[in-house]
């Protein structure tokens, strides 16, 4: 696996496991991570006895994409109790993808190439399975196997 490693701007992009867009527009000068989760199911065949470590999450960025994914692995997430909405629920696994010092945005549909992406905002880039590359499908389907399900990937946006 080859990893590239560039300065911290918004032209950095950290390891080979995510395929950044760098198609899409550029937004501002926030940062984007992509993690990999594997949230512990209640009735999970990988936990057959105390696991000795606990592993959780703190969600210090902003979350982009789907809610979904990240209610599953942060079951308060709609909380307002600062000190719950943030913690995730035991994880069996966590994996930092890549990060990058760009935000990639998205046009409206049907916006004019032209446009000013400020006049076409329509959210920001998240990682999806297609996103990742060869490199980064091999170690999440190695993972998958181990434990028994795929990832939730989730993409968080430094604010």
């Amino acid at each position: 696996m080859t990893t590239h490693w560039r300065r911290m701007d918004r032209t950095a992009m950290t390891g080979s496991l995510i395929a950044w867009p760098t198609h899409l527009d550029s937004y501002g000068g926030c940062g984007t991570s992509v993690y990999a989760v594997w949230p512990e199911a209640g009735d999970d065949p990988m936990v057959v006895c105390s696991r000795g470590l606990l592993l959780h999450a703190v969600q210090k960025e902003e979350p982009v994409g789907e809610l979904a994914p990240w209610r599953t692995a942060f079951p308060d997430f709609d909380d307002h109790d600062t000190e719950l909405a943030p913690r995730s629920d035991d994880l069996l696994g966590v994996l930092l993808l890549g990060t990058t010092g760009a935000s990639w945005a998205l046009r409206a549909p049907g916006a004019a190439p032209e446009t000013p992406i400020a006049d076409c905002f329509a959210g920001f880039w998240n990682a999806t399975p297609q996103d990742l590359t060869a490199e980064g499908r091999t170690v999440a389907d190695a993972l998958t196997r181990c434990y028994g399900r795929p990832p939730l990937l989730l993409t968080v946006q430094d604010t």
